[in-house]
């Protein structure tokens, strides 16, 4: 076996010196004379033991956008900014290729949550230097770390602070903030709110954390704790906010966190709303978006208001009596302001409805709503043409030009380049930005690659690395999508939910598309689970996610049967043989289940004692199936499900998928998620060229995407050798590519 870590590329500290030249100004913080700061020594030693595959590049199947974007942080380098996302991990905008740069492939399987990043703080002396709360409730044990880094993402360390606060990327309120911040004064001392456990701070940058006892408030009953902090350069003050009403929730420090203030003249609003985002102007006067609710759905109400800490007045400032999501202020000029309400719903200049925005140039007297002068495209990234700027609660405005600003939404990022002009031009500035959750994938050669995605239905991708087409057809969630092997125009998807069956099929390769109306349990709304269609699409089999019964049509749902063999299952894989129409094979429960009456009746045929489902067939060899067997392996049959033998090699897979044959006639290659039997061989993804003899990991530590996600793929390419894509929990579809030598 060719050893996996043959060609490894180490990382030394030369990789990290353009950071130690970053920078935008220095601090007041006293220096130890060395060359290089302690924490990027300590930064680079971890560095050194990273393993980089140089056979191999990796990025995201490109469709621009899709996902929930928490957060923008502009910096004091012009042109650059990061962003965050609720699933997805954070991004740094590349000003010179005009695309995000994701910042988070190194996230292993095991640590999937930290792809949730609910706070993002960047050195206001040195954007080189970026932190990032990371994680997430309901994976990794809701592990919460800060990701340290000095390289402008390029590199992160985890610090875990689990045992100190928790964070929840995912969680309301996520587009609140920000919960972390860097005092700009000394660029060592950081501090972090929790949604519970309280602040935490560090004085050596990130390296190490405490918990600042003298901070009041430990938890919120929205589970969304300490939601914002922010530094007052001049002042030497941090405020924070807290996400809860009818209670303080702005508090300020004079004293470096030693004793606590509540902020003069907040009482008021206090008692109606939850602050959502600050912003300071030059005076020191801090301004407040207010919601009733944390967001990003349930606040409906809110206000903006201006606090004067010097002279200790407040001023409500009544733009608008809807939640506030954020205010921007023109660090060149304070009376140049844009704001931007959250979760209102009015018509946008593309007929889709969305949030409003508002701007002033009096620093808030008088302010001009921008509907009816403003306009929107998409960038290239025509899918979005009839969705909206929305769940907005983040601006940012580009530290070098004040006429640019970016703004959050619940599909990417919009971008303005004009927002003083008479007729400001909105555009989605997605470009790089993959947040969505993949859900299913086909590949057949000389086709295009087909996916079904969460939320935004599924895609047809001509190439993946421009944005692709969205179906014609929208049935929202999309859980699966087949494609008859022997007639690739008939497609079927299903998706829907307790009170929406959402089952619709295409004979045409996606051009139209035909309903099911009929449901298989008269009465029952059956949705999502899993859909197959025989090898010639005659029939169509249906194992619902909220059913025990699988069931199959030949014409198209006017008329159901249920099927025999594999009841009380739910949302069983199913997928047809690709030669002959008679065969049918399923999984579920660690059970492989063979029909050989088109799907009519199924028997079962082997126990693999996994709960790795997801089956791969051989594209034009009938019989042929591969199974993913967990601990036991790769299992393979070559005569319908007869008999099975294991894979050489493994002894550990969650996902398998084939993939275009290196050479014409040669065999299928095959990827897995898994682990080779190679003393010291590490959970990765890998390709056999050779039925299994032998594995090469095709990903290395700095390429990991928080593991196979919910659609628990790993697909080959047929049209493209070397080529393999993966499911994410956030991050769209990973791809892996081999390089050309």
């Amino acid at each position: 076996m060719r050893s996996y870590m043959k060609a490894a590329g180490l990382l030394t500290a030369a990789a990290m010196s353009f950071s130690i030249l970053a920078g935008c100004g220095k601090t007041d913080a006293p220096t130890d004379g060395s060359e290089t700061a302690p924490t990027e020594q300590a930064q680079t030693e971890q560095l050194a033991e990273v393993y980089e595959n140089p056979d191999w590049s990796y990025g995201q199947v490109a469709i621009g956008g899709g996902g929930f974007v928490t957060g923008i942080v502009s910096t004091c380098e012009a042109g650059l900014f990061y962003a965050r996302t609720d699933v997805g991990g954070a991004y740094r905008w590349d000003n010179e290729a005009q695309k995000w740069i994701a910042l988070n492939y190194d996230i292993s399987e095991d640590d999937k949550g930290l792809l949730g990043i609910d706070g993002i703080a960047v050195d206001p002396n040195n954007a080189a230097n970026v932190y990032l709360a990371a994680g997430t409730s309901y994976f990794s044990n809701a592990k919460t770390c800060i990701l340290v880094s000095h390289d402008y993402g390029e590199h992160f360390k985890q610090v875990d602070v689990s045992d100190l606060i928790k964070v929840h990327g995912n969680g309301m309120g996520r587009g609140n903030g920000e919960r972390i911040a860097v005092d700009p004064n000394n660029s060592d001392i950081i501090y972090c709110g929790g949604r519970t456990g309280g602040m935490i701070r560090s004085l050596d940058a990130g390296e190490t954390w405490q918990k600042v006892e003298s901070f009041p408030v430990n938890a919120t009953a929205n589970e969304n704790g300490i939601n914002i902090i922010l530094f007052d350069k001049e002042r030497s003050r941090i405020y924070v906010g807290v996400s809860q009403s009818k209670a303080e929730n702005i508090y300020y420090s004079d004293d470096s966190g030693e004793s606590w203030s509540v902020l003069p003249g907040s009482e008021e609003a206090s008692q109606r709303y939850m602050p959502q985002r600050f912003d300071l102007n030059s005076k020191g006067e801090l301004f407040v978006s207010y919601g009733n609710k944390e967001g990003p759905w349930n606040s409906v109400q809110g206000t903006l208001y201006k606090y004067s800490p010097d002279n200790g007045t407040a001023e409500e400032i009544q733009v608008v009596s809807w939640t506030v999501g954020d205010i921007v202020i023109d660090p060149k000029n304070d009376d140049n302001m844009v704001l931007v309400t959250s979760e209102v719903w009015k018509e946008q200049p593309n007929g889709a409805f969305g949030d409003k925005f508002f701007r002033t140039t009096d620093g808030g007297k008088t302010w001009e709503d921008l509907d009816g002068k403003y306009t929107m495209s998409t960038n290239g990234m025509d899918w979005i043409s009839n969705a909206a700027i929305h769940w907005c609660s983040s601006l940012a405005m580009d530290s070098g030009n004040s006429d640019r600003i970016l703004v959050n939404s619940g599909n990417g990022i919009f971008a303005c380049d004009n927002i003083w002009d008479d007729a400001p031009e909105f555009y989605f500035e997605a470009n790089g930005i993959e947040e969505v959750v993949p859900e299913d994938i086909v590949s057949y050669a000389d086709y295009p690659l087909i996916t079904a995605i969460g939320d935004f239905d599924g895609f047809i991708h001509e190439d993946i690395f421009t944005s692709a087409e969205r179906h014609s057809k929208q049935i929202g969630s999309c859980t699966s999508i087949a494609v008859a092997a022997l007639n690739n125009d008939i497609w079927a998807k299903v998706g829907g939910d307790e009170s929406n069956m959402l089952l619709t099929y295409t004979t045409d390769g996606g051009k139209t598309w035909s309903d099911i109306t009929n449901s298989p349990d008269p009465g029952k709304v059956l949705y999502k689970g899993k859909v197959a269609l025989t090898a010639d699409g005659s029939a169509l089999i249906w194992s619902p996610s909220n059913s025990l019964f699988a069931y199959r049509t030949e014409d198209w749902g006017s008329t159901w049967e249920k099927v025999e063999g594999i009841a009380g299952n739910q949302g069983v894989y199913l997928i047809g043989d690709p030669v002959n129409k008679d065969y049918v094979y399923g999984s579920s429960n660690g059970t492989v289940y063979v029909s050989s009456d088109s799907g009519k009746s199924f028997k079962k045929k082997y126990d693999t004692s996994s709960k790795y489902k997801r089956l791969a067939i051989a594209p034009g060899i009938e019989g042929t199936f591969y199974v993913p067997g967990g601990g036991s392996g790769l299992l393979v049959s070559t005569d319908h499900g007869e008999n099975f033998s294991l894979v050489p090699g493994l002894k550990f897979c969650d996902a398998v998928g084939l993939g275009k044959p290196k050479n014409d006639g040669g065999p299928y290659v095959i990827y897995v998620s898994g682990i080779p039997k190679e003393e010291g061989a590490v959970k990765g993804f890998y390709m056999s060229e050779d039925n299994g003899e032998s594995w090469v990991r095709i990903n290395d530590d700095l390429h990991q995407f928080g593991g196979i996600g919910n659609g628990e793929f790993v697909s080959g390419d047929m049209n493209v050798y070397g080529r393999c894509y993966i499911a994410t929990v956030g991050l769209g579809i990973a791809y892996c590519d081999k390089n050309e030598k």
